[in-house]
């Protein structure tokens, strides 16, 4: 008997590719397990529309659902500034926008890539908690800052979440009543904060291979049998400046068995990826086009505004 996996995802018009990198992913190392997907959106690209409902006809164990998102009234989303949207806060819908007889689900962000077999990790027993996640590599800072009593702080880039104790405990109010309450000067890393100082350690620690994270490069909780590489902060695989490295290979791997096959590496707006970019494109001897990003951060200090 085939196994039935819920995985959630919570993205806007700007990660509505990098979903369905991560999906395809998902399906091409889980073919063995029924993958129901659950996507809630604010708002999607029509192309990437389109081409993830034409991957779930390319894979028999995979099926998509998608939750339009119509208001956000009642919503406290304080967004800190840098590479994250609102959006981020859309992992705390599930239990409200999923039908009920949906009691599990596993949450992951859109800047991943699972490369191996998810069952044992929905099979996790939660042992009564909420949820189940993999600790930060920041943890002591990030306890430290917004109070937490049990010394306990997890990423919320991948969750197994139990979402009958969520509706049972009104999970949602209790995030968004947080945020309202702690407001704006404490708060970083948005929901996943809101999550660790609601949950305050009273959840279930998962082996570190279910969210091995990399920062450009830099792998802070390797696992030799990885299971899902999660790709954190502003720089992403997709960007023209991130780093040569096995872990940059293996994202490039899945995004050519996509329907994205197509993409391009970007680049992006900020000072410090401007910069990046040039540095790459000129350690590749494409000085023309390194002097054009230098000549942009040039006009953006004098006030002339780079596009």
């Amino acid at each position: 008997m085939r196994n039935e996996i819920h995985i959630g995802f919570g993205i806007d018009k700007n990660f509505g590719k990098f979903a369905g990198i991560t999906i395809t992913s998902l399906a091409h190392n889980n073919l063995d397990n029924d993958l129901l997907i659950h996507i809630i959106y604010d708002e999607l690209l029509p192309e990437d529309m389109q081409k993830l409902k034409q991957t779930e006809q390319l894979y028999r164990n995979l099926k998509l659902h998608f939750y339009q998102i119509t208001s956000t009234e009642g919503m406290t989303l304080i967004v800190p500034p840098g590479h994250i949207t609102q959006a981020m806060y859309y992992r705390y819908l599930f239990g409200e926008m999923l039908p009920k007889e949906i009691t599990k689900i596993i949450y992951m962000d859109a800047d991943i890539i699972c490369k191996g077999d998810i069952l044992p990790l929905w099979q996790t027993d939660l042992q009564g908690k909420v949820l189940g996640a993999v600790r930060d590599y920041g943890e002591d800072s990030s306890c430290g800052r917004i109070g937490l009593k049990n010394g306990r702080y997890f990423n919320s880039g991948v969750l197994l979440l139990d979402l009958q104790k969520w509706r049972q405990q009104k999970l949602t109010q209790q995030l968004f009543t947080w945020l309202n309450e702690v407001g704006s000067t404490k708060i970083l890393w948005g929901d996943q904060d809101a999550l660790n100082g609601v949950i305050d350690g009273q959840f279930v620690e998962l082996p570190q291979k279910y969210n091995c994270i990399i920062i450009n490069n830099t792998t802070l909780k390797a696992e030799l049998e990885t299971v899902i590489i999660h790709y954190i902060d502003y720089v992403k695989p997709w960007h023209i400046y991130y780093s040569e490295s096995p872990e940059k290979g293996i994202y490039w791997e899945y995004v050519k068995k996509s329907l994205w096959s197509d993409l391009q590496p970007v680049d992006g707006s900020t000072v410090e990826a401007i910069t990046m970019t040039a540095r790459v494109l000129y350690k590749k001897g494409q000085y023309r086009e390194s002097i054009a990003y230098y000549e942009a951060l040039l006009k953006y200090f004098l006030k002339d505004e780079y596009k």
